[in-house]
């Protein structure tokens, strides 16, 4: 007769290891960078809808439209900050392909908000991609993180910037 035998205390122990350590990172960075965000939004508003399809290394979204007037928000945490999106755009006869988020993309947002030290602990940022007629309008969107008070004297909240642009 076979005999199963559990799985030993070492491997026990390095499989929570392993758990708590990542558990660690991703919790002592989400203050700062929090979970990744993009934003698509539809302001061409005419028919057809907008459709698209949004992919990274680990994720597919497939085939969606995306209506006159319609936001869609994607978020995801990049523990390692690697992660990279790049969606597919077809408007009737149009289309065009372009990276939606980078990391380089997310600091880039962070050094155009002028973050202070006191707003890197209370401000975060997301990507939101404004589509129109002439194409798309990437820009940084700023909000404020929960728990934090008022800030300084003399000290302004970051305000929406643009960031890229590119024609259909």
């Amino acid at each position: 007769m076979g005999c199963h035998q559990l799985p030993s205390f070492n491997y026990i122990f390095i499989t929570t290891l392993i758990i708590t350590v990542i558990s660690t990172i991703d919790h002592m960075t989400r203050p700062v960078y929090g979970k990744q965000h993009f934003y698509l939004k539809n302001e061409i508003w005419r028919n057809p809808p907008v459709k698209y399809r949004c992919q990274s290394g680990r994720d597919d979204t497939g085939l969606h439209e995306l209506k006159s007037g319609q936001l869609l928000d994607y978020k995801f945490t990049d523990l390692f900050f690697t992660r990279l999106y790049f969606c597919h755009f077809y408007f009737g006869r149009k289309d065009k392909v372009f990276d939606v988020y980078t990391f380089k993309m997310e600091n880039q947002c962070r050094a155009l908000g002028g973050m202070s030290r006191y707003y890197e602990h209370c401000y975060n940022s997301h990507i939101e991609w404004v589509i129109r007629e002439d194409g798309f309008h990437g820009r940084c969107v700023y909000y404020k993180l929960a728990g934090c008070g008022s800030p300084p004297p003399g000290v302004e909240a970051p305000t929406t910037q643009s960031l890229v642009f590119y024609s259909w």
